[in-house]
């Protein structure tokens, strides 16, 4: 298998998917903020919500899911050897690493997801308030942070929370070992060039067109980072345009896909305070030629920019018209859409005027139910939303995109 991802648009061929597991029950109300949520989440709910992805996705791509692929590559000793020695340095637990060495890749797996209790074998590990020696993971399962594919290449998070830095570390063995998913070469591993106050994360990556990213200056993505991708993508020579984006470094904008993701050719849904409102995020536009940096030069608005470069997009405002609809639907992933297709897309139906919105936009409106039971033929619609369940999984943060990492897509014909 060869990666392939040059839009945000193209049909999707194969996706990577992570059911949350028991490494959501191991949050509670006092360590919730520290592994970044703002509430402990049901996981019965979560799974049921998340099932419903999994199950359009896979009748229209080959979904695979991350467990699998971790297990397959803690077959490979090489592999096996380095992520758990590696992971057990990041925490400080070296000594950890035979114990889990010894493990069945299954049981391993598990370990390394859902967390791994500490021994209390020093005073100072007794006397440690935490409970884990190698935490688990609740945020996995928005695949999209630690790992992101760009034409045939990866990036690898640079994590902003430390908390996070294992999935990366996992994301990073499995393109590099995986016999299906390894990758012809990285424009940048975060989990190998670590430098203090460079961040970067899958949310605020888009690749509009083979030539074009769109990156987000956010609280989880730094100015150096975005510095470290472009001098990456310029060596490669296939990213001729690079347009950066300036957030609020705010809770409910932590990433980019958070209040623009691109839906068909010429279409996006957007969070319009920040994207067509007169407080509008500035976007800055890096041209690069002949492997260089050759003009930055700030274009005003978003779409303004994307104008420059040949994409003119029409906005559909998350929310509707409502600004109170608007910051409501935002905060429940109201702008975060999965493409599966040109005009095919997926969301959380809870942002029911945001649908209405899609509908205007000449959208068909597809309930999940509705696909399930045989009622709706998808393949008889051009264009349509389809609309699965978000209301707990919304309250951990991100929507369809932000669970999905896209390793294969068709080229769009522009």
């Amino acid at each position: 298998m060869s990666i392939n991802i040059n839009s945000e648009i193209g049909r999707i061929r194969r996706v990577v998917l992570h059911q949350p597991g028991q490494e959501i029950e191991r949050m509670t109300p006092s360590n919730a903020e520290e592994v970044l949520y703002d509430d402990i989440l049901h996981l019965p709910r979560a799974q049921r919500e998340h099932n419903q992805l999994e199950f359009v996705l896979s009748r229209v791509a080959q979904t695979c899911e991350l467990l699998d692929l971790l297990r397959e590559i803690l077959h490979i000793t090489e592999a096996r050897e380095s992520l758990v020695r590696r992971l057990c340095d990041a925490v400080h637990w070296p000594d950890l690493a035979e114990e889990l060495l010894a493990l069945t890749p299954t049981d391993l797996a598990f370990r390394l997801i859902h967390g791994t209790v500490k021994r209390s074998d020093t005073l100072e590990r007794f006397l440690s308030p935490d409970l884990y020696a190698l935490p688990p993971l609740p945020n996995f399962f928005f695949m999209r942070d630690a790992a992101m594919c760009v034409n045939d290449r990866v990036i690898t998070g640079s994590m902003a929370n430390r908390v996070r830095v294992a999935e990366a570390m996992i994301m990073e063995h499995i393109f590099r070992w995986h016999p299906e998913y390894r990758a012809e070469g990285f424009y940048f591993d975060g989990t190998r060039e670590e430098i203090s106050g460079l961040t970067i994360e899958g949310g605020d990556v888009l690749i509009l067109r083979e030539d074009v990213v769109l990156i987000g200056n956010s609280e989880r993505t730094s100015i150096s980072g975005i510095d470290r991708l472009i001098k990456s993508f310029a060596a490669a020579d296939r990213i001729k345009h690079v347009i950066v984006v300036e957030m609020p470094k705010a809770r409910a904008t932590i990433h980019l896909d958070m209040i623009f993701t691109m839906v068909d050719r010429d279409k996006c849904v957007v969070y319009p305070p920040l994207i067509t409102g007169p407080q509008a995020c500035r976007a800055l536009h890096v041209e690069i030629h002949d492997r260089r940096v050759r003009a930055i030069r700030d274009r005003g608005g978003l779409l303004d920019t994307l104008r420059h470069v040949g994409l003119d997009l029409e906005p559909i405002a998350c929310g509707g018209g409502d600004p109170v609809y608007q910051e409501r639907e935002q905060w429940t992933s109201g702008a975060n859409f999965f493409t599966i297709a040109p005009g095919k897309i997926i969301g959380y139906g809870r942002n029911k005027h945001t649908f209405e919105e899609l509908d205007h936009h000449g959208f068909s409106i597809v309930r999940f139910d509705d696909l399930r039971t045989g009622a709706v033929d998808l393949d008889a619609l051009s264009s349509y939303a389809i609309s699965i369940e978000g209301a707990e999984l919304s309250r951990g943060g991100g929507g369809c995109r932000c669970m999905t990492l896209p390793v294969q897509r068709d080229d769009v014909p522009w």
